[in-house]
Parts: structure tokens; C-alpha cells; sequence
């Protein structure tokens, strides 16, 4: 079997686990909080997160990803990215020390201030660990990141919810990142048995840095256009509206940012050991997104599907203004959950600059749109803002895969062909099931929603098996690839595949 593609699939089923129990365990940790914390809680903690998340990305100025394109590294360019890192980090925090009592004044909210200055901390901790964990990501060791993860999670929710017990309020959700953060970045220090021999050779440093520039501008841009409604939205509505999307988008971005974010961690370095097969790049480029909607549009699809009963049920009626807005964000993740795929890809094949004018285009067209949304249209209006804006300035990002990729939009299209088949008569029986459960289950908000969800799952399942198989067969493929023998999967439904 051939090296690199078995280690792309031992890293997807590594990261798979260790990331699906980590993500299962955040969510059953957020809808308990939901009924400790306020959304003024989530509205104050978006508010910090986009600011420290922002100035956050200066911190490498793009150096880890600089490390992972490189075939070839010396000690001294990996002692300068840490030297560098470093020096970076501390003027960072010094920064925003000084300035959040200003901000905090802006936003209209005194606690602010004190927010920013612990969790900016993460600024130093983080660059401690940019070069060992772009090591560990450029030698695929996908198992010990699988490891860390989700001890990283695990120890957030488990603080966090201890904290917001105890009438911690905001607070518990800061301790609780700054307590993850410090965990990271110890045991990625710890494993990857790399260590600095010379401290302050920023010289060293100058190649990286010129290509991690550019991959920095491109990261600042996709923060801002991602990150701007949460200023948008507390300054021209509240706080508490802004908690409110803020719930809807972290439950919406529960499955895909765990699948996508997954992907990309492997696709990162595979991408860039096939920068000179643009072919090949291709086509795990289309494999890999195939295997995105596979997973990620039935459970989008479900959740918004479903979310008229699961909100009430699983966070309680002070959350019902969640529920239109989850609809049209889950609508929204189906687009965004496989996109980033070629973003990466231009990053790979040294193209970082296509990446940074798309990314541009829609730091402009994107918070516009929000804006126009929230000031005539409210929450809702920022929604469906959010719906038409961003594919339409997804077509200039497949223009240019067209023109620089071996990328046929044909083929790409093909590749999602059948999950969003399957996902359109998974919807067709949903719907169908809830007007039953609306007839014969009046107000049985619980039952309505396991039926809905039965049903979902079985005509997923039955469109996969009986009427469109080509997702069936990959999965076939990628299980044998990963070892198992082909006679334990001589029973149902892979028997199915025989009978063509």
C-alpha cells in the first residue's frame, strides 16, 4: 500500500475518533451550560474571542504553515520561526494589555477589559508551540494529535462547567480556554521532542517569514469577514442578540467545523507533498471533499431539519429565537464545510496569493451584507444575508481553481452528487414524518423530534444503499484500505455492491 495514502487514511481514522469524542462531549458541555450561563455570557466571550482572535493570527505571522509547505528545513530557519514567534507574541500582549481598557470602553461593557487581558495571554503560550506542532503536523503523527485533543477538550468542558456551577458567570468560559491552551501547548512541546539550540537567529527566519506573510494576510482577512458580524451585530442590535447567534452558530458549526477542520489538518501536508502532481492533487482533492458531504450535509442537513423541536427540547424555551437562525446557518454550513478544501490547496502549490484576494473579496462583500442585514432585517436579516453573500463570492474562488488546478467544476460537482441527492430525499421524508407527528403528536416536542430523526437517518441510509451506491462503495474502499479484510465486510450492506 502506498506510504502516504496510508497515512492519510490512519490520520483521518485517528483524528476521526479522538476529534468525534472530543466534539461529542463539547456539545453535551454546551447545552449544559445553556442553562448555567446567560446569553450575555456567550454575547461578552464572542466579543473577547473575536478581538484576541484577531490579533491572535500575528502571532506566527504564518510561520507554522511556512514549515508544513517546505519539503526542506534547516535547525537554524526552525530556531528562527521560535525566536521570532516568541518575540512577536510578547509585544502582542503588551499591545493589547494596554489598549483593552479602551476597547472595553467602546463595546460598552467594563468587564471587557479584565477578559482581554487573561485570555491574551493564550498569545504566549500559543507561540511556544508554533514550531513543534507544525513539526508533528508536517510528519502526519495524527494519532498524538487525535491524543491531545481531546484531552484539550475534555479539560475545558470539565473547568468550564465546574466554574459556571460555581457562578463564574463569563468568567468560567475565559478559565476554561486559558486552561486548554496551557495543555496544548505543554504536551505538543512535550512529544514532539524538538527543541530550540540557539534563541534570537530571526535572520534564519526571513524565507518563512516571507511566505507565512502572505498566508497571514489571508488568515486576518477570513477572521474578519467570519468575525465581523459579532461586532456588527452587538453594536447595531445587543448583546443579547449577539448571544443569541452565537448559540445558533456554535451548534451549527459543531458537525462541520469537526469534520472540515479534521480534513484540513491532514489535507495541509498531503497537499503539499503532491505540490508538483497537480493531477493527483486533484483528485484527493475531490476524494477528500466527496467524504466531507458524505458525513457533514446529512447531519447539517438533519439539524436544521429538526431544530424547531431540538431547541426547546435540549436548551429550554428562553432559547426559541435560535431556531430560525440555526435553520438558515445550517444551510449555510453546507457551502462552507467544503470550500476550504481549495483555499488549502492554493496554499500548498505555493499560490498563497490567490487565497489572499479571495479571502479580500469577501472581508468587503460579506460584513456589507451582514450590515444592510442586521439594519432592516434584524437577526434574521443578518442570516440570510450571510446565505447569499458568501457563495456568491465563492465563484471567483472556483474561477481560479479552474485556471490554476488541474480543477474541473464538472467533476467537483459530481463528487457532491450524491449527498446532496441523498440529503434533498432525506428531507422529503422529514418533512412528511413531521406532518404525521403535527397530526397524530400535537405539543410531543420529545417524541416529534426522535421520529423525525429516525426517519432521517433511515432515508439517508436506505438512499446510500438502495438507490445511489457510489458513497457506499468509497466507503468500502477506504475500509479495506485501512486493513480490514475484505471477507468481514461480505454482509450487509456492502453485499449490496455484488448485486450491480
Amino acid at each position: 500500500m502506498d506510504q502516504l495514502k496510508n497515512k492519510t487514511l490512519q490520520g483521518l481514522m485517528y483524528l476521526g475518533l479522538g476529534k468525534g469524542a472530543a466534539k461529542l462531549i463539547s456539545f453535551v458541555n454546551t447545552l449544559l451550560l445553556a442553562r448555567l450561563l446567560t446569553p450575555e455570557d456567550y454575547g461578552l466571550m464572542a466579543l473577547v474571542m473575536v478581538v484576541v482572535g484577531f490579533i491572535g493570527f500575528f502571532n506566527e505571522i504564518g510561520l507554522g504553515s511556512a514549515i508544513k509547505h517546505r519539503l526542506d528545513i534547516s535547525q537554524a530557519e526552525l530556531n528562527g520561526a521560535f525566536s521570532l514567534a516568541i518575540l512577536i507574541s510578547a509585544s502582542l500582549y503588551a499591545g493589547l494589555y494596554a489598549a483593552s481598557p479602551f476597547l472595553a470602553s467602546y463595546f460598552g461593557y467594563p468587564v471587557l477589559s479584565d477578559m482581554l487581558q487573561v485570555v491574551a495571554l493564550s498569545f504566549i503560550i500559543g507561540a511556544i508551540a508554533t514550531v513543534p506542532d507544525a513539526l508533528i503536523a508536517r510528519d502526519m503523527r495524527f494519532k498524538l494529535y487525535a491524543g491531545i485533543d481531546f484531552a484539550m477538550i475534555l479539560l475545558q468542558c470539565v473547568v468550564t462547567l465546574l466554574l459556571a456551577w460555581f457562578g463564574f458567570k463569563a468568567w468560567a468560559l475565559v478559565w476554561g480556554f486559558l486552561a486548554s491552551q496551557i495543555f496544548k501547548t505543554c504536551s505538543i512541546f512535550w512529544f514532539s521532542q524538538w527543541r530550540p539550540s540557539r534563541i534570537g537567529d530571526l535572520r534564519a527566519a526571513r524565507a518563512l517569514m516571507k511566505f507565512g506573510v502572505t498566508v497571514t494576510y489571508s488568515r486576518l482577512t477570513w477572521y474578519f469577514y467570519n468575525n465581523a458580524k459579532t461586532v456588527i451585530i452587538s453594536k447595531v442590535l445587543s448583546a443579547q442578540q449577539m448571544g443569541i447567534y452565537s448559540m445558533a452558530a456554535t451548534l451549527s458549526s459543531l458537525p462541520t467545523q469537526y469534520i472540515t477542520s479534521l480534513v484540513i489538518q491532514i489535507a495541509a501536508p498531503l497537499f503539499s507533498r503532491m505540490q508538483t502532481d497537480l493531477s493527483r492533487l486533484d483528485n484527493a482533492l475531490r476524494r477528500l471533499t466527496s467524504g466531507i458531504a458524505l458525513m457533514g450535509f446529512p447531519i447539517m442537513a438533519g439539524m436544521g431539519l429538526t431544530s424547531a423541536e431540538l431547541v426547546p427540547v435540549l436548551l429550554g424555551d428562553n432559547w426559541l429565537d435560535v431556531v430560525f437562525i440555526l435553520q438558515i446557518l445550517c444551510l449555510l454550513g453546507l457551502v462552507k464545510s467544503v470550500d476550504p478544501l481549495i483555499t488549502q490547496a492554493f496554499i500548498s502549490i505555493g499560490k498563497p496569493n490567490i487565497t489572499a484576494k479571495y479571502t479580500t473579496l469577501c472581508a468587503v462583500t460579506i460584513p456589507l451584507s451582514v450590515y444592510i442585514g442586521a439594519v432592516f432585517g434584524g437577526l434574521p436579516g443578518v442570516a440570510l444575508a450571510m446565505v447569499i453573500a458568501y457563495p456568491l463570492s465563492s465563484i471567483y474562488l472556483f474561477y481560479q481553481a479552474r485556471r490554476v488546478l488541474d480543477f474541473s467544476l464538472r467533476r467537483y460537482l459530481r463528487a457532491l452528487q450524491t449527498p446532496i441527492e441523498a440529503c434533498l430525499f432525506m428531507a422529503a421524508v422529514v418533512w412528511l414524518t413531521q406532518l404525521g407527528c403535527y397530526h397524530y403528536l400535537p405539543q410531543q416536542l420529545l417524541l416529534t423530534l426522535i421520529l423525525k430523526t429516525v426517519a432521517g437517518i433511515s432515508a439517508y441510509g436506505f438512499y446510500l444503499v438502495y438507490v445511489r451506491q457510489s458513497g457506499l462503495r468509497d466507503c468500502y474502499e477506504v475500509l479495506t484500505e485501512l486493513g480490514v479484510k475484505p471477507a468481514k465486510l461480505q454482509r450487509w450492506p456492502f453485499t449490496r455492491l455484488k448485486e450491480q
